[in-house]
């Protein structure tokens, strides 16, 4: 009942004055039955948007998409997903990384037992859900996969680039409170490593994407 996955582009021109919908609703694309009921958040979660409200102001229309069931899952408020939290450091990081051409981003969430760097075990959870009982998978941790051009200038489809015109790398957060953490090589990984751990094929038709490269230096760190 919670999203593995869910890809984007960003780039300014989804960018508005529109405000936050808050309209928390089903995806009309899936069957109803099969979703579920987010009007509070879930048991002892906050309700965190994969893809963030604040990436989508162009429209109504585009800002209430990012309040689908669909592109919400469970997330710990304190030390994560608030201001100062490690993910909304993350996400902070990630819209810094916006450019002239379009930054590709998925972002996604692990279910399965995650081990840090530091050796550090997360176990498997579920929690209910206030809105409909239903026990709900809580993510172990969290992970935003990115691709854009190196200069963010190029004016060119990625899928037009060279492979040394392109970068891309993954940075995985463990699902706990960690408030002050920001992003670091420590949190980095290759797209290739993060395929090999999530079992999904990411950026499928970019073919130069050099995903078994992951560089601190190329995205200031």
């Amino acid at each position: 009942h919670s999203p593995l996955w869910v890809a984007y582009p960003l780039h300014r021109a989804y960018e508005g004055e529109v405000k936050r919908v808050d309209n928390y609703d089903y995806d009309p694309t899936l069957p109803i039955d099969i979703q579920i009921r987010l009007n509070r958040s879930y048991g002892d979660y906050t309700r965190g948007h994969m893809l963030g409200s604040a990436e989508r102001t162009a429209s109504t229309h585009m800002n209430n998409q990012t309040f689908y069931v669909t592109n919400i899952a469970p997330q710990l408020r304190d030390g994560f997903n608030e201001r100062g939290g490690a993910w909304n450091n993350l996400e902070y990081f990630v819209d810094n990384q916006v450019c002239a051409d379009t930054l590709y981003v998925v972002t996604g969430a692990i279910y399965e037992r995650f081990t840090e760097s530091d050796g550090t075990t997360i176990e498997p959870r579920t929690t209910k859900n206030k809105n409909d009982g239903k026990q709900i998978g809580v993510p172990t941790a969290y992970y935003k996969a990115l691709l854009r051009t190196r200069s963010g200038r190029t004016g060119k489809s990625v899928m037009e680039c060279k492979a040394s015109e392109l970068k891309c790398a993954a940075f995985i957060i463990p699902h706990r409170s960690d408030v002050g953490h920001k992003p670091s090589v420590e949190d980095m990984i290759s797209i290739k490593e993060l395929e090999r751990l999530t079992g999904v094929n990411f950026f499928a038709n970019v073919p130069n994407a050099p995903e078994s490269k992951a560089e601190a230096k190329d995205w200031g760190l």
